[in-house]
């Protein structure tokens, strides 16, 4: 079950304080009537919310290149322009919002992250695909040294 439908099942006939839909901000809604911030045209995904592959996937990707690099290091940044929204173009952000990653695991960790404010995983989801994608990655990179040194059986 995906964090939308818990909701609509959950709150059905409840009052909840909850972004409205877009450029309604938030509003108090009958719980039946929220959907998460994304397109309203979006489906719910044709895969299973248990466990995020984003978060699984990102978290073994940050392994490697820890790894790899012999750091957890990143120092990147991204900043989102005012207006710039998929959902309400035009108003949201209402300022120019900067994301910042000091460490390759902060940036995957925000990846999972995404998935929950996006109502596609919900916290075991995403903490439990971060686990699972770590020891992937630690994995991955052991598997990765054997054909970097020529001791690699195929």
């Amino acid at each position: 079950m995906r964090p939308v439908t818990a909701v609509h099942f959950l709150f059905a006939g409840k009052k909840v304080r909850a972004w409205a839909g877009p450029y309604r901000g938030t509003r108090v809604i009958d719980g039946a009537d929220w959907e998460p911030y994304q397109p309203v045209t979006f489906v719910t995904p044709p895969f299973p919310e248990f466990i995020s592959g984003h978060s699984a996937f990102s978290a073994a990707a940050a392994e490697v290149l820890k790894a790899f690099t012999g750091s957890d290091a990143f120092g990147a940044s991204a900043t989102v322009r005012t207006g710039s929204s998929k959902v309400e173009p035009g108003a949201v952000p209402a300022t120019d919002v900067t994301l910042s990653w000091a460490t390759l695991a902060d940036a995957a960790n925000q990846a999972g992250i995404s998935r929950r404010y996006g109502g596609i995983h919900f916290v075991q989801g995403d903490l439990q695909g971060r686990r699972g994608g770590r020891l992937v990655g630690v994995q991955v990179w052991a598997k990765a040294l054997t054909y970097f040194n020529g001791t690699a059986n195929p």
